[in-house]
């Protein structure tokens, strides 16, 4: 399977960008890397969102005004992501007038998912793939897998669930504690407690500090929540943050100051039933210091892995080392490129 790196260095049609900002300039970097950021002919955003601007030194167009001037031979390359309907229902339609890719570039870190990534973690994601617990699982590792190598999104479509699918995998006992990790302003606290009535107990961790005060509004009617501002890692003290322009809040190696805690000091050694990781490519870091509570507990964990190139296969084999009695399951919500893809596991 050629990835589509290659196939863009072996193309001489020209490429036009859809979407500007932290994606595009990573795409521009991984383009520039291989020798073909030449071919970029054009840069062009939604409606609504073109405006009088230029990025890289490209007016940013209209797709109409783009499909005029390069004509249906053009390849476009999606640079943002999203979730909402109108944007995906957007997608289609342009893909159905030129050749279209989402490139899987990196939320965080710098490995670029191409052939060679593969190949160098073929037999890892072969051992993960081989402990998936049903067909649905399979299919998503197999499917994210090839977008991940050509862009194309037609394997994400093929693998979608829905997220009443997804929520009947977790089933979780009587006067349940809950920890959420990367809380955002409440919208899992919300959704997991309509989904999960026995929830009693909820420890919330979030550390950017504007999601933290939206978060407190949002779930003040809920009884029994901890609030934790900060960010969670293997290890608690003080760490750092990148403080440039990003997605989150995130750790870096150097940059802003910024609290750091871990699930086993949170809980010290108080029971837990459920986890969500979903903490900005953290997600390593916050099962390593998850451990004690995992060994001991063997909670259902909802685990994110689209952050890192290496997260789908790098935490599960992380959770296995710690417990290797876990049902994994895998599943992708509908998002281009494919974000919104988690490990649960039972």
């Amino acid at each position: 399977m050629e990835d589509l790196w290659n196939y863009l260095k072996a193309t001489d049609r020209p490429i036009a960008l859809y979407g500007t900002g932290d994606g595009a300039d990573k795409i521009m970097a991984k383009l520039e890397k291989d020798s073909t950021l030449d071919k970029v002919k054009g840069v062009f955003a939604s409606s609504g969102f073109v405006r009088d601007r230029s990025f890289k030194g490209f007016k940013v167009e209209s797709f109409e005004s783009c499909l005029e001037r390069l004509g249906k031979d053009m390849i476009v390359l999606m640079c943002f992501g999203s979730p909402r309907p109108e944007v995906l229902s957007n997608v289609d339609r342009i893909a159905s007038q030129c050749e279209f890719y989402a490139p899987d570039v990196p939320v965080y870190g710098k490995n670029i998912f191409d052939r060679a990534f593969y190949e160098k973690h073929r037999s890892e994601i072969t051992d993960v793939t081989a402990r998936l617990e049903d067909d649905l699982s399979v299919k998503t590792m197999v499917n994210t897998v090839t977008n991940k190598l050509t862009g194309s999104i037609e394997p994400l479509k093929a693998c979608e669930t829905t997220p009443d699918e997804e929520n009947s995998l977790i089933r979780l006992p009587d006067n349940a504690t809950f920890v959420d990790l990367g809380a955002y302003n409440g919208d899992t606290i919300l959704k997991y407690t309509d989904v999960c009535p026995t929830i009693e107990r909820i420890y919330a961790v979030e550390p950017d500090k504007r999601n933290f005060r939206k978060l407190n509004e949002n779930t003040s009617h809920i009884d029994n929540i901890t609030y934790i501002n900060a960010l969670i890692s293997d290890k608690s003290g003080t760490t750092h943050i990148d403080t440039s322009k990003g997605r989150g809040v995130h750790e870096a190696k150097d940059g802003g100051d910024i609290e750091s805690t871990t699930v086993d000091d949170i809980l010290n050694g108080a029971k837990v039933d459920f986890i969500k990781f979903d903490v900005e490519g953290n997600e390593h870091k916050a099962i390593e210091g998850a451990k004690e509570s995992i060994k001991k507990y063997r909670p259902v964990m909802h685990i994110a892995c689209y952050h890192r190139s290496e997260d789908i296969f790098d935490l599960p084999l992380e959770v296995l080392k710690i417990r290797d009695d876990y049902k994994i399951y895998m599943r992708h919500l509908p998002h281009v490129p494919g974000w919104d893809t988690a490990f649960i596991f039972v």
